[in-house]
């Protein structure tokens, strides 16, 4: 993931998917979700929309819409050119609803596995990915719901689920530290056996992260619009 072959083509991606872009925005009085599903999950929000569908009842005028990107492991680029894709994508769709909402604007950002990846990623950096969202956009995330995020790390207070083991791309330094900048609005769910957050040996735990803590997830989101 560090290698120059790896470095160029992130390069490559940076130069095809600018962060500002057009797009249409409608404004919603309730929270504007954004979501990032899991890998190789079909287009879509996935098993997100478990979650956006309660939201959307707890908090009327709400609306959700998915991330744009590969979700990939292996085709298209690699997993971490599809991350980078996606954080690309998460970002521009931040900056485009705040740009055509202003100060009305109230964010919930959701992402399962990889999503979650790029959720946190989009909120924190990481290696070779694109810089993290400023200051000027904070105040409009109102709530982050990950789950199954392989960036997960023991030990901070947004940590949800029964996990005792970080995941297989466990977060530090400065990323962990801005991350946690934003702990008062962010619930990672993990349990333990989860092969991707846990570095467990079940992917049935992991497939079930979603399901598990969709009530819970929606409920926190929601306490926070």
């Amino acid at each position: 993931m560090r290698s120059a072959a790896a470095a160029l083509g992130l390069a490559a991606m940076a130069a095809a998917y600018p962060l500002v872009q057009n797009r249409a925005v409608t404004c919603v009085s309730g929270l504007y979700m954004i979501a990032a599903r899991g890998s190789e999950e079909d287009p879509g929000e996935g098993p997100l929309s478990q979650v956006t569908d309660l939201v959307k009842t707890l908090v009327p005028g709400s609306a959700s819409i998915a991330v744009d990107y590969p979700a990939a492991i292996y085709e298209d680029g690699t997993y971490p050119v599809s991350v980078y894709e996606g954080i690309t994508d998460a970002i521009s769709k931040i900056q485009d609803y705040v740009s055509a909402c202003g100060s009305s604007s109230k964010i919930a950002l959701l992402g399962f596995s990889q999503g979650g990846n790029v959720m946190t990623d989009a909120l924190a950096g990481g290696v070779l990915k694109p810089d993290p969202i400023g200051d000027d956009l904070r105040p409009y995330i109102k709530a982050v719901a990950v789950f199954g995020d392989p960036t997960f790390t023991v030990g901070q207070s947004f940590d949800a689920g029964n996990a005792t083991k970080s995941g297989i791309f466990s977060r530090g330094g400065d990323s962990l530290a801005l991350l946690n900048t934003y702990a008062s609005v962010i619930q990672s769910y993990c349990m333990v056996h989860d092969t991707v957050c846990a570095t467990g040996d079940s992917l049935t735990v992991h497939s079930a992260e979603v399901p598990t803590f969709a009530s819970v997830a929606a409920q926190f989101i929601a306490s926070k619009a």
